[in-house]
């Protein structure tokens, strides 16, 4: 299995779900939300939980049936809507969906809001560490870290 087909499958997995809001199936973990996008040998699925104003999920990416990516992540949104959130964060996921949440520094502005993410140490398809951050107004009103690598 080639890592750059990975990269590119888990850019397109990650906009054609959460991202564009899709890929929503039955939950395997009663009470948690789930995503899943297929593409020939390739699975991605996304299980999380949410509440109080927080959330955490793990990302699992498949190559003929055997886990080859995985990402734990952790999220923060208590200051601001869930919906407001999700407005926010789709709209730098996919005008920035080949950057985020990888092992680039991505910074984006939308009238009062800003996103950015940052990575913690560089980094590459085999072992990635970050955090994003929204400020609305110049107050941080969001949080999220993640951590994943190649498993395959």
């Amino acid at each position: 299995m080639d890592k750059a087909d990975l990269t590119k499958f888990l850019i397109e997995a990650r906009k054609n779900t959460y991202a564009s809001s899709g890929g929503k199936v039955e939950p395997v973990f009663p009470g948690s939300e789930q995503l899943e996008y297929k593409k020939d040998n390739w699975l991605y699925r996304d299980i999380f939980n949410i509440g109080n104003g927080i959330f955490m999920g793990l990302e699992t990416v498949y190559f003929e049936d055997k886990p080859v990516l995985s990402v734990s992540y952790y999220g923060n949104f208590k200051s601001i809507t869930e919906e407001e959130t999700d407005n926010i964060l789709r709209k730098a996921l996919m005008e920035n969906s080949d950057t985020v949440r990888l092992w680039n520094d991505v910074e984006w502005t939308s009238g009062n809001y800003k996103y950015t993410c940052t990575i913690d140490a560089p980094g590459s398809i085999d072992e990635f560490t970050g955090s994003e951050s929204i400020t609305k107004d110049g107050k941080q009103v969001y949080f999220f870290f993640y951590a994943g690598g190649f498993i395959g």
